[in-house]
């Protein structure tokens, strides 16, 4: 196993790419892969008057040509930009699989742009990935020093997620959510605050019962498998400082619940990281922000933080396997 880092080319028009580029030509990420289909990267490099060394890793079958201070570039056939950006998730995610990678981060993307010429069924990348793993549940993490934030819906209708939060669903997105706290954020007793549905949590079911027919119920289920779970609470009201201070995970019912505060918190710094896959996979908290292409004014903090949660996850899954395989002797010995 190396220490390479597999990057997707996203939407190749948009900020990430540029925002990687300059960060590899000023030395302050190494160690990466970016796949895509070369002939459209050097069209792009061309139309961008953007000079710069190139390395195809892939000339072989058997092993990967790595070169230090190249662009090294996984190459595939491609017949579209929307076809290169799907298939630069789909083939850089096997390879991680393969363990040739420790793990992927997923340059932004414009999914109405895939949608309609690629894949139809196509949701995002957490959902995409979620799939290619054949995994039934995935959590969305959001990351930022010491702020984690987590919605228990992604991109979903709003009027759907009531509908979504069945007790199977709840269970599972919670027991896993507080699995991947504990092995890959290196937090041994994680304490997690969920909000309610509704305004001020519904006001003792006066503006919704969600909170006392649903959460509430599967609350006390969770606390009896160990896990510390403290709710609902108002939506408004969970991040304020003594909270901060307290809960180890801030988990919000959907999307934007969960989104509008963490990316007014972290200024457009933190990382998505998507949770219970085998594959570390991390992304930017921004989008492909066509209007700042070639700003002076945008901030490259949330890829370069990409890398280094990738990194931190990886030698703690090491480092917690390592543990139960500890923990598993010591009770054959017994």
């Amino acid at each position: 196993m190396n220490n390479l880092i597999a990057v997707t080319i996203g939407d190749i028009n948009g900020i990430g790419l540029e925002l990687l580029l300059k960060l590899f030509k000023n030395k302050k990420i190494k160690n990466f892969v970016l796949f895509s289909n070369i002939y459209l990267f050097k069209q792009y490099l061309k139309k961008n008057n953007i000079k710069i060394k190139l390395n195809i890793i892939n000339t072989t079958a058997k092993n990967f040509e790595f070169k230090k201070n190249f662009l090294n570039i996984y190459n595939f056939k491609s017949s579209s930009f929307e076809d290169n950006t799907l298939k630069s998730i789909k083939i850089s995610h096997k390879h991680c699989i393969n363990n040739n990678f420790i793990g992927m981060v997923t340059l932004p993307i414009r999914k109405d742009l895939i949608i309609n010429s690629v894949m139809k069924s196509f949701i995002g990348h957490t959902e995409y990935l979620q799939k290619l793993e054949k995994k039934k549940y995935s959590n969305m993490i959001l990351y930022h020093k010491k702020i984690i934030i987590s919605p228990l819906t992604t991109h979903i209708k709003l009027k759907s997620v009531s509908k979504k939060l069945t007790n199977k669903y709840l269970i599972n997105q919670v027991s896993n959510l507080d699995k991947t706290l504990k092995k890959d954020l290196n937090i041994k007793n994680p304490k997690i605050i969920i909000s309610g549905i509704n305004p001020h949590a519904g006001e003792n079911g006066k503006i919704g019962n969600e909170e006392e027919k649903i959460i509430k119920p599967i609350i006390k289920k969770l606390k009896r498998k160990n896990i510390i779970i403290e709710g609902p609470y108002s939506a408004d009201s969970v991040l304020i400082n003594a909270n901060i201070k307290k809960y180890d995970c801030f988990l919000f019912i959907y999307h934007d619940q969960a989104l509008i505060p963490f990316k007014f918190i972290s200024k457009f710094s933190g990382v998505n990281f998507t949770g219970n896959l085998n594959v570390i996979r991390t992304s930017p908290d921004h989008g492909t922000a066509y209007n700042l292409k070639g700003s002076n004014n945008v901030s490259d903090i949330s890829l370069k933080n990409c890398f280094y949660l990738i990194n931190k996850i990886y030698k703690n899954r090491i480092t917690y396997d390592k543990s139960k395989k500890i923990t598993k002797s010591k009770l054959f010995n017994r």
